[in-house]
């Protein structure tokens, strides 16, 4: 009753993970793209029975070729050992590799890994190695395997997994043209009001009627064309500047660089400062280039003091220094606003990115919920030199949410995602249900744990994006 009331007890834990799920039904955004994926599962169907169909036929063919081959001899002494029985009269160890074929569950396994091509290349050493039930690798011992590996990956690897991702993703398109018939609608009542606004303004006199000499002069030299190009220089002798740095710099050549720093900065105010005068506040301000460039102007006007006064009265890390510094690198996107197509490309990526929003939220709820599961299943893992680690370690574990965030990031972008599920399916772990540290983990939910997660986020929302 006890070890009963446990279970029953872990899995409501673990069911508390998908309470972040109730966020979708609060954002409409991300309910259109979470409606979106689930409308895309009857056109997947197909493309899912056609890839479990080549799992299936290339698992049984694996079954059939290395079914009790992937095992090998672990020991001091290995020079002549053929068998398992040689490696045991040499008190060597007999043991099999996490990834094999000894079954069909396995083999599906084994084959999902050279899919996700993460790692692929082990299995397929080990497979030309096998040679047979009970026998010791020999490297290279039947080369024509590599047949069996490399039609897998071209069939399934690249064409069939692609065919997947590329249903989702039109379907994807096709519910986002429904929604844009909406958002056209909203779009010429918003263009509508645009052109009443610019007709009220034809018949209204311009902001700079009433401007004095001095003022009109300023004026006429900060909308005219030529300061722009002058403006676009000083912007990219900046960049050469800033790019002229390295290590063990001369000194003669640091000092020059420090002057013409503060000849840019000098520049920069004085630009915004003559664009201010002629434009006024509001107007100015209206503009988010210009509103970039006040920004940097801040910072490197915050730069240059915190530099002055970085030994004498503020102990600060002059990193930040220097990152206050880069940060006008990024007027350089003000000198590719100039050219036609570039702000075109720009201007669309600005309005793409409340979009891209929502899949982000849907991208941090998929993380969320993953990285408490990880906590709850695989956070009393042990890694040391008894129970040692393939994946896990200093910078990949579950003991914590956080690192269970960053380790999942790490297998999303299919970073030896195979060795931290190896890890987790570890037989030389305790199995008892109170246990503290190195926990054993169910053979059946790690590796439906990681192959959800790996599709969802590599195979799917990646290619969404």
């Amino acid at each position: 009753p006890y070890v009963l009331f446990v279970t029953v007890q872990q899995v409501f834990r673990l069911l508390r993970s998908l309470r972040p799920l109730r966020v979708i039904n609060r954002a409409p955004g991300l309910k259109l793209v979470v409606q979106t994926l689930l409308s895309s599962l009857r056109p997947i169907g197909n493309i899912v029975l056609i890839c479990c169909t080549f799992f299936i036929i290339f698992g049984i063919l694996g079954v059939q070729l290395f079914k009790g081959a992937f095992h090998y001899c672990e020991g001091i002494d290995l020079k002549d050992v053929r068998n398992r029985s040689d490696c045991e009269s040499r008190s060597g160890k007999w043991s099999n590799r996490k990834y094999n074929f000894d079954d069909l569950s396995k083999a599906l396994m084994s084959l999902f890994v050279l899919s996700s091509r993460d790692g692929w290349v082990n299995i397929m050493y080990t497979g030309l190695d096998a040679v047979g039930v009970d026998q010791q690798p020999i490297e290279n011992y039947s080369e024509w395997r590599l047949l069996y590996f490399i039609s897998f990956i071209l069939l399934v690897g690249f064409f069939v997994l692609n065919m997947f991702v590329g249903v989702v993703v039109e379907n994807f398109h096709r519910c986002r043209e429904e929604q844009e018939k909406e958002e056209r609608v909203r779009r010429l009542a918003k263009r509508a009001k645009q052109m009443e606004k610019k007709r009220r303004r034809m018949h209204e006199p311009p902001y700079y009627t009433n401007y004095g000499r001095v003022r009109l002069l300023v004026h006429n030299v900060v909308t005219s064309k030529y300061f722009d190009l002058a403006i676009a220089a000083v912007i990219g002798l900046n960049v050469i500047t800033m790019a002229m740095e390295y290590y063990m710099m001369p000194k003669a050549l640091s000092y020059a660089l420090k002057i013409f720093n503060y000849f840019f900065t000098a520049v920069f105010i004085l630009e915004s400062t003559m664009k201010l005068v002629a434009l006024g506040l509001r107007i100015y301000l209206k503009d988010r280039w210009n509103q970039l460039d006040v920004g940097i102007v801040i910072l490197s006007v915050i730069g240059i003091v915190l530099e002055e006064l970085e030994s004498k009265i503020i102990p600060i890390n002059p990193t930040i220094i220097r990152v206050m510094r880069v940060l006008r690198i990024a007027r350089v996107l003000k000198l590719l606003k100039m050219a036609k197509g570039i702000r075109a490309l720009l201007d669309t990526v600005m309005q793409a990115l409340p979009q891209v929003g929502n899949l982000g939220l849907l991208f941090f709820l998929l993380f969320f919920i993953f990285a408490a599961l990880g906590v709850e299943l695989f956070g009393r893992l042990e890694c040391s030199d008894e129970h040692p680690c393939q994946g896990l370690g200093e910078h990949a574990h579950f003991e914590n949410f956080g690192m269970a965030f960053l380790t999942l990031f790490r297998v999303a972008t299919g970073d030896n995602w195979n060795g931290i599920m190896k890890d987790t399916l570890r037989d030389d772990c305790d199995s008892h249900v109170d246990c503290v540290r190195n926990c054993c983990v169910s053979p059946v939910i790690a590796p439906i744990f990681f192959v959800i997660f790996v599709l969802m986020a590599q195979f799917v929302l990646v290619n969404v994006v």
